[in-house]
């Protein structure tokens, strides 16, 4: 198994074990194709449990002494050493995810005294962030970041800490099998704490309206076409909600949609050598992704507001007119009610902390229950050939090297070992919106859980995976010309596709 894949691994065995109620325990990728109960009907959805929580939470998410971390173990002390002191985080978390975030440390904070302080940048955190490590900021001491080449770019640079300096032993490893190596340069040196993963193969849609219209959930790309086109037939609004806006990060939700295709009409030996530069951007392979990429996108009436609304419309916002009320979300009355939008192909993350209501007042628990209200089903297979693969990624924490070479502060260490453990993720489990990246997290934890029950589906089923690719391509590729040129590619409905491939293709660094 490449370095590429070994982050599915991580999820397979999660969500089996979560769905199993057993010992997590790594297991094959399946080879055979879901059947047609593997993922939510909307005439039968699944009975779902919106918040869950653990079986015996801990009456603090906190983990107990000794956790194999000297610094983590020294700041939970009774006499808290460390107490008064601040770490400094950036993250992309706002809304629910940043509210969500923010519950997994409060325990953490109470329980040390050390003071966290978040700045979540909602757009543009990528360039914000650059910004800050480039320019030696002396007030940021971590960050989270999906990007394992920029991570080990901002390393190559110097510009951050191996966690293994104080992360000794082989506790990160242990607990992070599957993901620790994306983070981990050829010298053995490792930059990324896993925080948590995605599964990005999944799109969500309005159960209850679906059932109402008499509408299935395609199982196939010709049939979500054929259900988009009967949509637009009845006269029931719009088949698809997209809107990508994303300040300076604009375009990286086009790359989900580019590579999911890729993943369902090549083979994933391709995929891998898209990743690489082994297969060129302009091949005849991505060349037919972006015309499958064209059809979802810039068929008339298909998206909600046009190409207009797909780079107008911030990227958690476009589903806001699936959900009743005026102005959306201000109803639970599903009765005669029309979605704007039926579809929306967004990771495991988006529900339901970007759910109209809840961004209303983040942190509050949806009107629309997950797996009741809203459902999830997994991205259609398009060529039979290529199965029914599925594509993900993950966050990782980062520990900023200060600029004049000092060490780091051991509150700065036992924030980022508290992080990699599962109760660094623990109440974030509980509002049922997260997937940890550590395998030993109990998995009495997920019980309940509809998402991961759909992200169970999705992986035990795969005949594929895929780790986002423009996340494993260089940085001036996969997070600069890919996310500018099919921003361009789109405001230009279409236009030049030939050219668009050529220019990120050029945008490849020489060997």
């Amino acid at each position: 198994m490449t370095k590429r894949n070994w982050w599915l691994t991580a999820v397979v065995t999660v969500v089996v074990a979560a769905c199993s109620g057993t010992t997590a325990t790594p297991s094959p990728a399946p080879t055979s194709p879901p059947s047609a109960t593997a993922t939510p009907s909307a005439t039968n959805p699944p009975e779902a449990t919106p918040t869950p929580g653990p079986t015996n939470p801990p009456a603090a998410a906190v983990p107990t002494v000794p956790t194999g971390y000297a610094e983590l173990d020294a700041a939970l002390g009774a006499d808290q050493p460390l107490k008064g002191t601040k770490v400094s985080i950036q993250t992309q978390w706002i809304g629910g995810e940043g509210a969500n975030f923010a519950a997994s440390y409060a325990d953490f904070s109470a329980a040390t005294g050390i003071q966290v302080v978040v700045d979540s940048v909602g757009t543009s955190h990528e360039t914000v962030l650059r910004t800050r490590i480039e320019g030696n900021d002396p007030t940021l001491n971590m960050a989270m970041l999906a990007q394992p080449a920029a991570i080990l770019a901002y390393a190559a640079d110097g510009k951050l800490v191996d966690v293994n300096s104080f992360m000794t032993g082989t506790t990160l490893a242990d607990q992070h099998p599957a993901t620790v190596g994306l983070y981990t340069d050829a010298a053995g040196h490792t930059y990324g704490v896993p925080y948590k993963v995605d599964v990005k193969s999944t799109i969500w849609y309005p159960i209850k309206a679906f059932a109402a219209a008499g509408y299935e959930v395609p199982t196939t790309w010709d049939d979500m076409m054929a259900l988009a086109d009967k949509i637009i037939a009845d006269g029931n609004g719009s088949p698809f909600c997209v809107g990508i806006e994303s300040g300076t990060a604009t375009g990286w939700e086009a790359t989900d949609l580019l590579e999911d295709i890729m993943l369902r009409t090549t083979s994933v030996e391709n995929y891998n050598k898209w990743i690489t530069h082994e297969l060129p951007f302009n091949s005849p392979e991505v060349t037919h992704a972006m015309d499958l990429m064209a059809k979802y996108y810039f068929t008339p009436n298909y998206v909600l507001g046009g190409t207009d609304a797909i780079l107008g419309i911030h990227l958690t916002d476009p589903m806001d007119p699936m959900f009743p009320g005026t102005p959306p979300g201000t109803s639970n009355n599903w009765d005669g009610f029309t979605p704007g939008c039926w579809m929306h192909k967004i990771p495991t993350w988006y529900g339901p902390d970007f759910f109209p209501d809840v961004k209303a007042n983040p942190g509050s628990t949806t009107m629309y229950p997950i797996g009741q209200d809203i459902g999830i089903f997994y991205f259609p297979s398009i060529d039979p050939a290529y199965g029914t693969p599925a594509l993900g990624a993950g966050d990782a924490l980062i520990v900023i090297q200060p600029p004049d070479g000092s060490e780091v502060s051991d509150s700065v260490k036992a924030f980022a070992e508290f992080l990699s453990l599962p109760q660094g993720t623990q109440r974030w489990i509980e509002a049922g919106s997260a997937i940890s990246a550590n395998q030993t997290t109990p998995a009495d934890w997920y019980a309940g859980a509809y998402k991961l029950s759909v992200a169970a589906s999705i992986v035990n089923n795969a005949t594929g995976f895929g780790f986002d690719a423009s996340d494993l391509m260089p940085p001036q590729v996969g997070a600069g010309a890919e996310w500018t040129e099919l921003s361009n590619w789109i405001a230009a409905g279409g236009a030049d596709t030939a050219g668009t491939l050529q220019r990120i293709d050029d945008a490849w660094p020489a060997p």
